[in-house]
């Protein structure tokens, strides 16, 4: 269903109002008291990014809990002038300013808007849209741009994003958003995480070069019709542990206690899986954890199609193709090798910036897109061969 244009958006950031977890609330607008709706984020029409999402409580008391930036939400809202996120701001009691979730919105699919967070401690509104025309269906989608890896990332709520839903008029309703059909996980470092993207990366506590949006998985995923789970983490290897322990220690894992999986497998099954791991492994070897992370996840997706990426550097190509071609001699014949060559010339780690990095390692949008792109068309080779 196509929405219908707003007549007028507005990104406030002040004077966002206290929810006190009621459906209904009272919201003062203009000098004038509005009646206001809660549209739960447990909601059947609420579509969450798969894979993500740590989810809590019930109805006006549900939350959805994200700690890796490139979670999302997707939601049409019928009925309503007006439109406002509700942030647990809870999760961000102590959070240094500087290290707090920033996130995007976008409404009727115009720009999309970037928000730092600033409250913390409380249950409140960000209110994102005023004088929308109210007869038609206004698409809302939230992203979880960036945040700081450093402050306990995997171990506390600090950085993360929790939200409650949405708020609108009295009387609005949730209808189903346009999802698309297939599934996609996909594992990274801080090039999967978009570090580095609007700009050269300098610090955890400057957050606005750091894009996970527009990092290649998003732009496969796009190709390939697919909603995707985004769990890129700079710093993160298949073997070394830096800030968070390695992939082999993650996969399965929403944070340092909740688990991603149901029953030992991860559901819905993704019909595919890509990983682009082993950058921040330089120095090691990482074939017997790599191999170790596909038995694995082998076993939660058993039949999931797996793209094993050699990361644009190039680093630890031989170890990548060698798990690929050991897993396809037991048989299974849908684990495949992508190779980055094309591109290797374009990244020189500790040479300065490059065409495709401001730090000739972390992509910009122009690197980002031509990985995405070269990631896109060797997974449709593969596609095209198996039909």
């Amino acid at each position: 269903m196509k929405c219908r244009r707003r007549a007028g958006i507005g990104l406030l950031f002040a004077g966002a109002v206290a929810c006190c977890g009621a459906a209904n609330l009272l919201i003062a607008a203009a000098g004038d008291a509005t009646e206001r709706v809660t549209l739960p984020i447990d909601h059947a029409q609420m579509f969450l990014a798969p894979y993500v999402w740590k989810m809590s409580g019930l109805g006006v008391d549900a939350r959805a809990e994200a700690a890796m930036p490139g979670a999302y939400l997707k939601a049409v809202v019928q009925g309503t002038k007006t439109l406002g996120l509700i942030i647990d701001g809870t999760a961000n009691r102590d959070c240094p300013p500087a290290s707090m979730p920033v996130v995007e919105v976008s409404i009727d699919e115009g720009e999309f808007r970037v928000v730092p967070l600033t409250r913390t401690g409380e249950v409140y509104t960000l209110p994102l849209a005023e004088q929308l025309d109210a007869a038609g269906p206004h698409r809302v989608e939230v992203y979880l741009r960036a945040n700081d890896l450093t402050v306990k990332r995997w171990t506390a709520a600090t950085t993360h994003l929790r939200i409650g839903g949405l708020t609108a008029d009295a009387g609005a309703t949730l209808i189903a958003p346009s999802v698309r059909p297939r599934r996609v996980i996909g594992f990274g470092d801080s090039i999967t995480e978009g570090v580095g993207v609007d700009g050269l990366f300098t610090s955890w506590q400057s957050l606005g070069v750091n894009n996970a949006r527009e990092t290649w998985l998003p732009l496969v995923c796009s190709a390939l019709d697919c909603e995707y789970g985004q769990l890129g983490s700079g710093g993160q290897g298949m073997t070394r542990e830096i800030h968070l322990p390695p992939l082999t220690g993650t996969w399965d894992r929403l944070d340092a206690v909740t688990s991603r999986l149901t029953g030992g497998f991860l559901l819905p099954e993704p019909d595919y899986v890509y990983c682009m791991m082993g950058t921040n492994d330089y120095d090691k070897d990482i074939t017997s954890d790599y191999a170790r992370w596909l038995t694995a996840m082998r076993q939660a997706c058993p039949r999931s199609r797996f793209f094993c990426i050699v990361p644009p550097l190039g680093v630890h190509r031989t170890e990548i193709a060698a798990v690929v071609a050991a897993s396809n001699a037991t048989g299974d014949q849908r684990v495949h090798l992508i190779e980055t060559t094309p591109l290797r010339q374009l990244f020189r780690a500790g040479q300065g910036a490059t065409q495709c990095a401001y730090d000739g390692v972390h992509p910009s949008r122009f690197g980002q897109a031509l990985l995405g792109a070269l990631i896109a068309v060797e997974t449709q080779k593969v596609l095209s061969r198996e039909k």
